[in-house]
């Protein structure tokens, strides 16, 4: 796994893009328990209807929990949400 491709920095964990796959990277100190609940609500999400990225496995990378997912191309949520304010409804 190549983490040389940064696309996200956020509170306690880093986002890498390896090719077609999205690693999210936690701090060393992040509690397990929060990383398994976070892969374990993707999962959950995964059942319905929405386009999210797949969960494709939780592991430990140079002693730090990591969450590897599908990387699916184009503008965050949060992102359209920003640039079109009156579809926030619609998104949500």
């Amino acid at each position: 796994m190549k983490l040389e491709k940064v696309i996200a920095v956020r509170t306690n964990k880093t986002v890498y893009r390896d090719g077609d796959m999205a690693v999210k990277v936690f701090d060393s100190d992040y509690s397990k328990a929060d990383v398994l609940n976070e892969a374990l609500n993707q999962a959950r999400v995964e059942e319905t209807a929405l386009n999210v990225p797949k969960l494709i496995e939780v592991s430990r990378i140079d002693g730090k929990w990591a969450i590897v997912s599908d990387f699916i191309p184009g503008k965050t949520l949060a992102r359209l949400m920003e640039e079109n304010p009156d579809k926030r409804d619609e998104y949500l």
